[in-house]
């Protein structure tokens, strides 16, 4: 322990033993030219295929007048912000009731809005239902800085139920009853739509039937809709659903809307990307096609290597079997992973996103094809050594 670690409160170190492995990642980054023997970045959630056109955006429209430099409107987003969000949402989200700016609060990044979530609706002690696998950093959203106490540990296993299926409901109604004959205090339910790590959205029906759900039993509904724009068409997916907001839903007819809380997030030149519509309809499309080129690309790779994965149409990710690729099927997903590292490919373990079988790993496919191609071959070559 350093020295300042050790003047920090209890509660200070154990949030500095959870630093994340891929801020050393970060600080070793590939780069074909200036630094080709870095970590190969295919595993944060990043989507950089469209960073040339934001910033080119961001620098012909950085803009700020004085009142940017004073308290502003307050401490949940200013009223310019807002107005912007709601012309955005109510235009792309298509709302069953048009969103106000009485409506939002902002918050500085989603993980940050669904940890004021936990810390607004929960008590300590209070659980959260959520099925597996789920975006990791949930666990730490819900259970360190909202006191600990706010338990994401409530895990829904489905087996072979498909998760995204009206079946999968009774999956939730067990967990939930088990959990209350232990004298746990369930609070809320968790939704990712798209979802995280797998990819995929529910359809209508499945949402109406979780927002019964959460009637049934008195629960706040979170549904993280972060990824509700990166939808694309899947020809190996022809009838997934698009996505589809609970706010175009009519809430009140199965759920008390109070307890419905949505969340979705943007970058720090939000108001002027929001409010310039052709700018928007433009980058959205292009987006869209970009991310199935790149899906494309990469899941080509993977069965022309036998590498099975599950097919998706939203958000970044390939969820993908690397053990049944192995030459030796003794080989355990950690032992997987340091031959990875040892690679330097960075691609996420499945059991940090508690998925039920242990050999599956999420990869991101949101990044141009020479960083694919560099990221792939060099997983490749880890699987086969």
């Amino acid at each position: 322990m350093t020295s300042m670690e050790g003047n920090l409160s209890a509660r200070g170190k154990a949030i500095a033993a959870q630093k994340p492995n891929f801020l050393d990642v970060l600080s070793d980054l590939w780069a074909p030219e200036s630094n080709p023997d870095g970590i190969v970045n295919i595993g944060l959630a990043e989507n950089s295929l469209m960073h040339a056109e934001m910033e080119r955006f961001i620098n012909s429209n950085s803009q700020i007048d004085a009142h940017a430099l004073t308290y502003g409107d307050g401490f949940s987003g200013s009223h310019r912000l807002k107005e912007a969000i709601c012309h955005f949402l109510n235009s792309q989200f298509s709302p069953w009731t048009a969103l106000c700016p009485s409506h939002l609060t902002i918050t500085s990044g989603v993980s940050n809005a669904v940890e004021c979530c936990a810390w607004a609706l929960a008590d300590f002690g209070d659980y959260v239902l959520v099925g597996r696998p789920y975006f990791n950093a949930f666990k730490t959203t819900f259970g360190t800085r909202p006191g600990y106490g706010i338990n994401i540990k409530l895990l829904v296993t489905f087996a072979t139920t498909d998760p995204f299926s009206m079946a999968a409901v009774q999956h939730y109604e067990k967990a939930y009853a088990e959990a209350k004959s232990k004298g746990f205090r369930i609070k809320a339910f968790l939704l990712c739509s798209p979802h995280n790590p797998l990819g995929r959205c529910y359809p209508e029906n499945v949402l109406k039937e979780y927002m019964k759900f959460c009637t049934r039993h008195g629960l706040h509904l979170i549904c993280d809709e972060i990824y509700a724009l990166s939808v694309w068409e899947n020809p190996r997916l022809p009838d997934a659903p698009g996505f589809r907001s609970v706010l175009s839903m009519d809430i009140k007819e199965v759920m008390e809307p109070s307890m419905v809380h949505v969340v979705w997030g943007l970058n720090q030149v939000a108001t002027a990307v929001l409010l310039d519509d052709k700018f928007t309809r433009v980058y959205v499309a292009t987006n869209r096609h970009r991310l199935a080129e790149s899906y494309r690309f990469t899941t080509n790779f993977l069965r022309s290597h036998h590498i099975p994965y599950a097919e998706s149409n939203a958000a970044f990710f390939v969820w993908m079997n690397l053990k049944a690729a192995l030459k030796d099927p003794a080989t355990t997903d950690k032992e997987i992973l340091a031959k990875l590292r040892k690679e330097k490919v960075y691609i996420a373990i499945g059991t940090a996103y508690a998925a039920e079988e242990v050999e599956w790993f999420r990869m991101v496919f949101a990044h141009p094809q020479n960083v694919l191609e560099e990221g792939l071959n060099r997983m490749l070559r880890a699987i086969q050594s």
